[in-house]
């Protein structure tokens, strides 16, 4: 049975919320070093049910399993940001070499912009560093993988309602998956400023809310939420987050109308925005709120008319690039020439060119085609009915 690992994908939503200019020491002056392996915490559930931690959530999810396969927090989290791996990456760091697992960042750079190791390093300046783990600033957690959508650029291991499509699919179908709030209690959370959450849907969890309570002093928090948006915060648990010091948001997005409510598979677009309204006006320490539009294979077409109305309604969007069987790294040339005709952009370039280096592959292509017939059966749609052009073209090409 095929599995497919999109922990990857995950990295365009990663942010360090408050960075400043870099104070250049002997450390920042080294293009190696980031301060992250030394303050950061990321838990994350293994595709296996068990909690394990890992540097960033930037960091090539292949080389961690490579270089830390016994990965996990059976021993508590202390000794796991303290083992064997981590111990070589940050001495590795301080001497100076290029660490493999943090080529996202090194790409970001070369490019002329800001990547998360640089960010890290403007907001925690270190001094006197050992290879042992210091103290903990920056907690990155995916609470467990339920979920209330069936996004087809997802899988089980983000979405438990993605159980009988990736088994219909004959993909691995996850378990459920969760981080007990009580692993906590080991660390000192004194020191802690910021907070991401992550899906599943963090604000459908069961362990949001004691997750937040294991903090003692929530208004030095800032909390960013990587969230559907089909959930508004209420009772205690808005409370702490209208509590916090700030709050931070990323709305999920796969395009306008039906383009998203097909690839977001449970959504509705107009809700989307209204329930991003409602969450707007909840709360009075927002920092900075942003759409996040995820365009693949199946919406790219779309990619022109979403930034287009995201700009005439003054709302702030970025873009993430789907990877995985919805990239475009493996579509055949015409899909590329039509896109190119009315979406023509640097943005949708480089996502055809130097982020996915497209190379058509027949069997990849196939197996999109056969998902786009396999979940039109299983949820009673049809492609023509959410994105006529795609379907037109398609057809036009014989498929």
């Amino acid at each position: 049975m095929a599995r497919r690992d999109y922990r990857r994908r995950y990295h365009l939503v990663c942010c360090i919320l408050s960075a400043g200019r870099v104070a250049q020491n002997k450390y920042t002056m080294n293009n190696s070093y980031c301060s992250i392996p030394w303050v950061h915490l990321r838990l994350d559930p293994s595709n296996e049910g068990s909690t394990g931690v890992s540097p960033c959530c930037k960091f090539y999810y292949e080389e961690w399993q490579r270089i830390n396969p016994d990965n996990g927090v059976q021993n508590g989290i202390g000794n796991a940001l303290n083992s064997a791996p981590f111990q070589q990456l940050r001495r590795d760091m301080l001497a100076g070499k290029r660490i493999k697992g943090c080529q996202n960042c090194y790409s970001d750079e070369a490019a002329g912009s800001e990547s998360m190791r640089t960010q890290s390093n403007a907001a925690w300046k270190l001094n006197d560093l050992s290879t042992d783990y210091l103290h903990t600033k920056f907690i990155e957690v995916s609470l467990d993988n339920t979920c209330n959508l069936e996004c087809k650029m997802c899988d089980s291991s983000f979405s438990s309602k993605l159980r009988k499509r990736d088994e219909l699919l004959g993909l691995y179908v996850a378990p459920n998956t969760s981080i007990d709030p009580d692993l906590l209690d080991e660390l000192d959370l004194s020191q802690v400023e910021q907070v991401k959450f992550v899906g599943g849907e963090p604000l459908l969890s069961k362990h949001h809310l004691p997750f937040l309570q294991k903090f003692p002093d929530p208004t030095q928090l800032s909390l960013l939420y990587n969230t559907n948006a089909t959930i508004v915060p209420s009772g205690p648990t808005r409370d702490i987050m209208a509590g916090a010091k700030e709050l931070n948001f990323i709305i999920s997005c796969d395009g306008i109308y039906k383009y998203n409510d097909y690839q977001r598979w449970g959504s509705d677009f107009e809700t989307i925005i209204s329930n991003a309204d409602a969450i707007r006006h909840s709360f009075d320490n927002i920092k900075w709120f942003t759409f996040l539009n995820t365009f693949t294979l199946l919406n790219l077409n779309n990619y022109a008319d979403t930034v287009q109305w995201f700009g005439d309604n003054n709302l702030s969007t970025f873009s993430n690039w789907g990877e995985g069987p919805l990239s475009v790294e493996h579509a055949p040339d015409w899909y590329e020439e039509w896109i190119l005709e009315t979406n023509d952009s640097p943005e949708v370039r480089e996502y055809f060119q130097s982020r996915t280096q497209r190379k058509y592959n027949p069997e990849r292509w196939a197996a999109f085609i056969d998902l786009i017939k396999a979940t039109d059966r299983l949820y009673g749609t049809r492609l023509e009915d959410y994105n006529p052009e795609l379907a037109a073209q398609l057809n036009k090409h014989g498929i």
